[in-house]
């Protein structure tokens, strides 16, 4: 059985292969790569909203903690 922390760290690992170039948060052009590799099928305007979805401070990044948010939500 997975404990909190074995779930977070899960979590964290899976952020980390989102966050390509390793700046602790994932950009739109990271975000498109991932949507590639789910074969998410999503239209340009699908894709920059669900990023801004995501991205609930509006910097341009997802942070872990965003991205720890929605996952939690999906």
């Amino acid at each position: 059985m997975n404990t909190e922390a074995q779930k977070h760290q899960e979590l964290r690992e899976h952020f980390a292969v989102c966050d390509t170039d390793r700046d602790h948060r994932i950009n739109y052009a990271e975000f498109l790569e991932l949507l590639e590799n789910l074969e998410a099928g999503m239209s340009e305007e699908e894709m920059r909203l669900g990023f801004g979805l995501i991205d609930l401070d509006g910097n341009g990044y997802i942070s872990f903690d965003e991205f720890r948010r929605w996952w939690h939500e999906a």
